[in-house]
């Protein structure tokens, strides 16, 4: 069969991605999902005038007039019962206090000496408005203020608390489900037997997820068994709208899940992909839920995962760039590539150089740990040199 390249891989999957219910969810718990609709101002921001900083409101007209101006009352922030100024007076105001009616003017308390409470300017700079936050300066009545399928984060939910909101309507998530297959893996915490290694796989994907602000809603794992593997995928469908599975997906004897799965009325979407690690990689859908089978090596699962699983929940989320995490970065020395598939390398970028890191194989996860992001080259067999810029993927 022939495999695909990394480009329509990417295709066939942004292609597929869907819209989930909308809901609506407590401001409180909205971090990392995606707003569903534009929001907009239900009130000016700020919603009256304020003072910037801690000092002395007055009337512009009266310091150009050169009167003298008294501190007749004090204000602070918070207060309702607000004076009106006559002239030749002044308020003693502190930041975010509201600014009493005949003052237009606001002078920082380092700037002001007082003689028997009356002001004595020691700044020749006074500008009329100074130090004034003007009702709507931020935002006004009915203004868009955050648009559809944006990432709430820490900024976007306290920018909307401003305004009051207590609720609005986020894209669900999808519910993920995880199958892992192999009789060599044994359970972290259980003394290993000759010939088997610690499943590591549900691991890295239970993180990783996390990362995204999901649990999966199943989590499997089953011997390399032909029934075994039909049955698994058979239960977790009934509760995930994706499902992952590592191993069991290339052509070998014991190798079950294409087959489990096509069985189970899964049409493949595609099947293999030039790049490495990562190629007998299987994507497909039954009705509205999809399945990535990925390889078994641990580098490998987490390489497809960044590359076609992340981008592919996002997008259902509410992200609307599929390519967000990528970026460039110049080889911090030269790299030789040998074949013509796309390499998808562990590296560790700083400050816009890029090292690639050793211990590439797809079994190995300790490169994994030290890097913070993926080196993607393709092409053909040539020297990179040192300084060429390369696409990079966030992780």
């Amino acid at each position: 069969m022939n495999f695909i390249t990394v480009k329509k891989a990417k295709e066939i999957i942004e292609k597929e991605i869907f819209k989930t219910v909308e809901n609506k969810i407590s401001l409180k718990d909205s971090l990392h999902y995606y707003t569903a609709q534009n929001i907009y101002a239900p009130l000016d921001v700020p919603n009256f005038d304020n003072s910037a900083m801690d000092g002395y409101a007055f009337s512009y007209k009266d310091y150009e007039e050169c009167k003298k101006i008294k501190v007749s009352y004090t204000i602070q922030a918070g207060d309702s019962n607000i004076p009106s100024l006559r002239s030749g007076e002044a308020v003693r105001i502190f930041t975010g206090a509201p600014i009493p009616h005949g003052a237009d003017t606001v002078i920082m308390q380092e700037k002001i000496s007082l003689k028997n409470d009356y002001l004595i300017f020691n700044d020749s700079q006074i500008k009329k408005g100074q130090n004034i936050r003007l009702r709507g300066s931020q935002s006004k009545k009915g203004d868009l203020l955050i648009s559809s399928n944006t990432k709430i984060t820490a900024g976007v939910l306290g920018f909307l608390a401003g305004f009051g909101f207590t609720h609005l309507y986020v894209n669900t998530y999808p519910k993920i489900g995880i199958i892992v297959t192999g009789n060599e893996l044994t359970e972290v915490g259980n003394p290993l037997e000759f010939g088997q290694i610690y499943e590591t796989n549900s691991w890295a994907l239970q993180a990783a997820l996390q990362e995204l602000n999901i649990l999966p809603t199943i989590l499997i794992k089953v011997k390399d068994n032909n029934e075994l593997t039909l049955q698994a995928i058979k239960k977790a469908w009934e509760k995930a709208d994706i499902l992952l599975i590592t191993g069991g997906i290339s052509v070998g004897d014991y190798d079950f899940v294409q087959e489990a799965l096509e069985n189970l009325g899964t049409k493949k979407l595609f099947y293999k992909i030039q790049q490495k690690p990562g190629k007998p990689m299987y994507f497909g859908k039954k009705e509205n839920q999809f399945v990535f089978a990925l390889p078994g090596n641990p580098a490998s699962v987490l390489t497809c995962f960044y590359q076609y699983v992340q981008p592919f929940i996002e997008g259902i989320k509410g992200r609307k760039n599929f390519y967000e995490e990528k970026y460039l970065g110049a080889l911090s020395s030269d790299f030789e590539k040998n074949n013509n598939l796309t390499l998808f390398l562990k590296a560790y970028e700083k400050d816009g150089n890029v090292k690639i890191l050793s211990a590439q194989e797809s079994y190995k996860l300790d490169s994994f740990s030290k890097s913070n992001c993926i080196a993607e080259i393709d092409g053909g067999p040539r020297i990179l040199k040192q300084g060429e810029k390369i696409s990079l993927w966030k992780i």
